[in-house]
């Protein structure tokens, strides 16, 4: 895919149109309202109804000086970013209560909220600041948030254009000049994002700014300069996808880096008759099943590094790559995740973009049951797409320096009944330790609370070099196997072999086998964090979770003995009850003759003659895993 030159954008984009250019396509303002009184919207608009009526009443939230200095004096991000975020979050809310209702005091009400959002000193996050102090005269740092707000301001400029009043419009469009669009102009070139195209930044940054350009300035003389930067910079990000279609940092920034490009990519299309078409780079076809792939039901996703375990679906996006793919997997995929609310749902753009009505919904087809992601070393296969009760087992290699990462190469997870019962322990709470040098420090990102092989309790380091690589993936009918050299994810006085192999035996459970090689006498363990009770038993230990329970057997001889560990206090972002507790398993051996290895069978049952009934067909399996791989 090319990027046009600023000459030739000049040639392709309409010199006018006709405005709102976001509802081009997408319906008029009765349509709209049609929208928001049906199905899921209903229920939206009501709770939006409910708090812009407080919003009437109750003055806007403050963001003094002070609470936005609080990040340096204390690292908390959430006390200035609560009241920021509730302040953009609601001047949407209240623009599409009066696109509903006509009432002015809605319209009135979200314009007191722009003009507190333009008279801020920097729309900027106080994390983002890199210690940087400001200058009154001069802006150069654009950052996910500044962008962002830019964004909806823009579409509020553009879908309330012939409501709001002349005065409001032009600091509007002057606010997002000054803030966003005129520091990218002269600064373009200094921002970190636009140089890393392996981060959701990349995406999100370039997106939300050039879709602000679009609505609001193409008539600045260095606009087409501008925005041929933006593009070159996006087909970067586009590039360094999976070639499968997969995001090295998880299905949420997935979702948060690729939506901005549809976004920019929707506009663009838009003033050029479809001639300048982001949506038709290889890449994008490829990664708008990603979250269907990384999917565990029922509620649930694959959350390597900093992604949440919860899927959190930007419905705007998917109904956009359903209707552009016609792909009857995405609206299959949506359908289920509807009714516990995990569809991100309300926003303007979701309400704009709904999922093709005509449009079936059927599952991948049941050969397409196992991805295997080779640029960034991650495997996710199942069992079944239909079954409620399928297994799935996830697994990742890749490097120890990638974006958002984690300390974790070769850890895997386990999925079945419905449950996830060998887990990861989850995303930490963000605060500037989080993103400092004490990152690994805590056992969220370091190795310690993943599922891992430790060699006297000491694990991996962090840095692109300490690196993992699936040797094999082997598929046959009715088991696969998949070996992950995991050597140099250690330094080398840790361990010279480290040799993961994990067997699905389908439909009936999971082996795992961990080969070391290192000094004699050293304490080996393969550690697992788990969801449910434990039970230690003759033969290792039994999970037991809501719907289920998951028996870890070891194969002797192997393991010496076997611990639960925990975790205490860990503040994680999920949690806002407080610091939590993790347990884990610890299975621990010794190293004989510079050699150790441990053998684990998971089985998942919910009867225990379902549990027999498994291990006996295990048995048959028993000459693939006793052998070497």
């Amino acid at each position: 895919m090319r990027i046009p030159n600023p000459h030739e954008l000049k040639q392709l984009i309409h010199p006018s149109f006709s405005r709102p250019l976001l509802l081009e396509g997408a319906g008029d303002r009765d349509t709209l309202r049609e929208r928001m009184r049906e199905g899921r919207w209903t229920q939206i608009m009501e709770a939006k109804i409910r708090d812009c009526d407080a919003a009437i009443e109750q003055p806007i939230p403050d963001l003094p000086r002070s609470l936005y200095d609080d990040f340096v004096r204390t690292g908390r991000r959430r006390p200035f970013e609560g009241p920021s975020f509730q302040r953009r979050t609601r001047a949407e809310n209240l623009a599409m209560s009066y696109l509903l209702t006509g009432e002015e005091k809605y319209l009135d009400r979200c314009r007191d909220y722009l003009w507190a959002i333009m008279e801020e000193f920097t729309w900027v996050l106080p994390a983002h600041t890199g210690g940087r102090s400001f200058s009154p005269d001069t802006i150069t740092l654009v950052d996910l948030f500044s962008s962002g707000t830019a964004l909806s301001l823009a579409d509020l400029w553009d879908v309330l254009h012939e409501d709001l009043d002349a005065e409001t419009l032009n600091w509007m469009r002057r606010s997002v000049l000054r803030q966003v669009l005129v520091p990218l102009r002269d600064h373009f070139d200094e921002q970190g994002w636009a140089h890393r195209p392996e981060s959701n930044w990349c995406g999100v940054c370039n997106g939300n700014s050039g879709t602000a350009l679009v609505l609001m300035a193409l008539d600045e003389p260095w606009a087409l300069e501008l925005l041929h930067k933006m593009l070159e910079s996006i087909l970067a990000f586009l590039n360094t996808a999976d070639r499968d279609g997969a995001w090295v940092e998880g299905v949420g920034y997935w979702f948060y880096g690729f939506s901005r490009v549809i976004y920019l990519s929707d506009v663009l299309s838009k003033i050029t008759d479809g001639e300048i078409d982001l949506l038709a780079h290889p890449s994008m076809r490829a990664t708008s099943r990603f979250p269907i792939y990384a999917y565990l039901p029922p509620n649930a996703c694959v959350n390597f590094g900093d992604t949440s375990a919860v899927p959190s679906v930007y419905p705007d996006v998917m109904a956009r790559f359903a209707d552009r793919y016609q792909d009857s997997a995405i609206k299959w995929y949506m359908e289920p995740l509807e009714p516990p609310g995990l569809l991100r749902g309300g926003a303007l753009r979701d309400l704009l973009w709904p999922m093709p009505e005509k449009l079936n919904a059927a599952p991948p087809d049941p050969s397409d049951i196992s991805k295997h992601y080779r640029d960034i070393g991650v495997i996710v296969t199942r069992s079944s797409w239909t079954d409620p009760d399928a297994l799935v087992l996830a697994l990742k290699a890749g490097h120890n320096a990638e974006p958002h990462n984690h300390n974790d190469v070769g850890q895997f997870l386990v999925h079945g009944l419905g449950e996830t019962t060998i887990r990861d322990t989850g995303i930490g709470l963000y605060d500037r330790a989080y993103f400092s040098s004490e990152r690994y420090d805590n056992p969220v990102c370091g190795s310690e609370g993943h599922n891992l092989i430790f060699v006297d309790g000491k694990g991996q380091q962090a840095g692109k070099e300490y690196q993992g690589k699936i040797v094999e993936h082997r598929q046959e009918k009715n088991w696969e196997r998949v070996v992950i050299d995991m050597a140099h994810a250690y330094p080398s006085d840790v361990l010279s072999k480290a040799r993961r192999t994990l067997y699905f035996l389908k439909p009936t459970g999971w082996v795992l086998k961990d080969e070391v090689t290192c000094r004699e006498g050293a304490e080996v363990e393969s550690r697992l964090h788990v969801a449910g009770k434990i039970t230690l038993v003759e033969d290792g230990a039994i999970v037991s979770g809501e719907s289920g329970s998951l028996l870890i057997a070891c194969a002797k001889p192997g393991v010496d003995r076997i611990l639960i560990g925990a975790h205490e206090k860990l503040r994680l972002r999920s949690e806002d009850s407080g610091p939590v507790r993790r347990e884990y398993l610890r299975f621990l051996t010794t190293a004989r003759n510079g050699n150790a290895g441990i053998v684990l069978t998971l089985i998942p049952y919910r009867t225990e003659q379902e549990r027999e009934t498994k291990r006996t067909a295990l048995a048959e399996f028993e000459h693939i895993f006793t052998s070497e791989a």
